[in-house]
């Protein structure tokens, strides 16, 4: 049983464990009360508040990033390289599928920004899900409220917000 360290193995369970990760720190984010504005709900998910889930998401998001790249360009740049010089090749006889892809990345890129449907469905279904959370309300602690202050709706200045 004298082995040796499997570097293929080892990203290939890093990729999967990672990308689980995300997946799972993202639908939890995606579901979650938004945690803003006065009616901002404190929760928690599987022991995690919406703060600490954001935190596992980007180091997660990170790490996968890395070993993406790791397992691209260091276990596999022989591989990698053959096989985009040989696809490059036959790519540029037949570019109806990078010329897809592009498209379509376009699609979802500007479908997004300018808000159309199916991706605002998509973003709106992830917000009535987030505000059903809504409901319990909090109040940030004693000693937050005294240095801070309020808009005053009335004249427009901001006044000091008074112990109770």
């Amino acid at each position: 049983m004298n082995k040796s360290f499997n570097w293929r193995i080892f990203i290939s369970f890093g990729l999967f464990l990672f990308f689980f990760m995300v997946l799972v720190s993202g639908v939890i984010l995606y579901i979650g009360p938004s945690g803003r504005g006065p009616k901002a709900t404190v929760w928690r998910l599987i022991g995690l508040t919406k703060s600490e889930w954001q935190n596992q998401h980007i180091i997660f998001g990170f790490a996968f990033s890395l070993t993406s790249l790791f397992h691209l360009f260091i276990s596999n740049w022989k591989v990698f390289f053959s096989y985009l010089n040989t696809k490059a090749t036959v790519g540029l006889r037949s570019p109806g599928e990078l010329l897809v892809i592009i498209i379509l990345s376009l699609l979802f890129g500007f479908g997004t920004y300018y808000n159309v449907q199916p991706f605002s469905g998509i973003l709106e279904f992830g917000k009535s899900i987030s505000k059903s959370w809504e409901g319990k309300t909090t109040q940030p602690p004693d000693s937050q409220q005294r240095g801070s202050t309020k808009f005053d709706g009335v004249d427009g200045r901001a006044t000091p917000l008074r112990p109770l």
